[in-house]
C-alpha cells in the first residue's frame, strides 16, 4: 500500500502509534508476543482493543484464541485494530477470511509546524490552561460523567509527559475544546470538539491554531491526530492547516462486537 506516494517503511508511523497510545493513558495493557491488548473500559477503543504492532513469534490462529478468551474474560468484546504494519502482515486477510468485518476506518494525519499552511492565530480567544485544571471545565463538552471525572483528573495528574488544554467559552460555557500531547518533537491533538449549537462559527478552527501555536512555541516540529475517514468537514477544517494522511487503520470484530 502507498499512502501520499510513498513507500511504507513505517519506522516513523510506529513511533505516531506509540505517542499516540502513550498520550491516551494506554495503562490498562499487556504485551502479548508483540501485540499489545488494552483493556481499559470506555468508549476509546484503541485502548480496549488488540494493537498488533511488533514482530510476531506464536502461530497466529493461538493467538487469535488467547485473545478471544482474554477479552471474554474482561467482559469486553474482541477487536483487532489493524495497521498497514500490523504483524504479522496476513493477520488482516485471516480474520477477513474468518468473519471479522471491518468497519470505523480512520486516518493519522501529520503536518510540520515550521510549514503551517494557516497561521497558527486567530481572533477568536482560546484560553491555554494546564491539566489537570483543564479536566473539569470540558468533562460536560466532553461527556464524562460526574462519576468518571475522578479518575480523569488523576490520569492527568499523573502523566509524565507535557500537555496543555485548550478551551473557548460563551457565556461562562465551555463550547470548543481541544487538548495537546507532547513527546519529544511531536506534538498530538485530542478531544477536539465544538458543542452542537456552536459548530460552523469557526471555534475549531481557533482552538487547532491555538493548539498548534502551543506546540510550536513549546518547541514540537510535527503535529499530529486522528480522524474518522467520513468526518468531511473534521478533514476539510485540517487540510487547511496543511495536515496530510500519514497512514490510516480499522478495526476488525465478529458479527455482535462491532462497539
Amino acid at each position: 500500500m502507498k499512502v501520499d506516494g510513498r513507500e511504507p517503511g513505517w519506522a516513523s508511523e510506529r513511533r505516531i502509534e506509540e505517542r499516540a497510545l502513550n498520550a491516551s493513558g494506554a495503562f490498562q495493557s499487556l504485551v502479548y508476543d508483540g501485540w499489545l491488548l488494552g483493556y481499559r473500559p470506555g468508549p476509546t477503543k484503541r485502548l480496549r482493543c488488540v494493537n498488533p504492532f511488533y514482530p510476531s513469534t506464536l502461530p497466529l490462529e493461538k493467538k487469535v484464541l488467547h485473545c478471544i478468551s482474554f477479552y471474554a474474560a474482561a467482559r469486553l468484546p474482541a477487536i483487532f485494530r489493524l495497521l498497514p504494519f500490523s504483524e504479522p502482515s496476513t493477520l488482516d486477510a485471516w480474520l477477513e477470511r474468518n468473519g471479522w468485518a471491518a468497519f470505523e476506518r480512520t486516518l493519522v494525519l501529520r503536518c510540520s509546524l515550521a510549514e503551517l499552511a494557516e497561521s497558527p492565530h486567530s481572533n477568536e480567544p482560546v484560553t491555554i490552561i494546564d491539566p489537570p485544571a483543564w479536566e473539569p471545565l470540558v468533562a460536560e463538552l466532553l461527556d464524562i460523567a460526574p462519576d468518571a471525572l475522578p479518575r480523569f483528573i488523576e490520569r492527568a495528574t499523573g502523566y509524565p509527559l507535557p500537555h496543555a488544554g485548550a478551551l473557548i467559552r460563551r457565556d461562562g460555557e465551555v463550547v470548543a475544546c481541544g487538548v495537546l500531547k507532547l513527546e519529544d518533537d511531536h506534538a498530538g491533538l485530542f478531544a477536539l470538539k465544538t458543542a452542537a449549537a456552536w459548530r460552523g462559527r469557526g471555534l475549531g478552527r481557533a482552538v487547532v491554531a491555538a493548539l498548534l501555536g502551543e506546540a510550536r512555541r513549546r518547541g514540537a516540529a510535527t503535529a499530529y491526530l486522528q480522524v474518522t475517514a467520513d468526518n468531511g468537514p473534521a478533514l476539510a477544517l485540517y487540510r487547511r492547516f496543511g495536515f496530510i494522511t500519514a497512514y490510516e487503520y480499522w478495526y476488525r470484530a465478529r458479527d455482535g462486537e462491532q462497539h
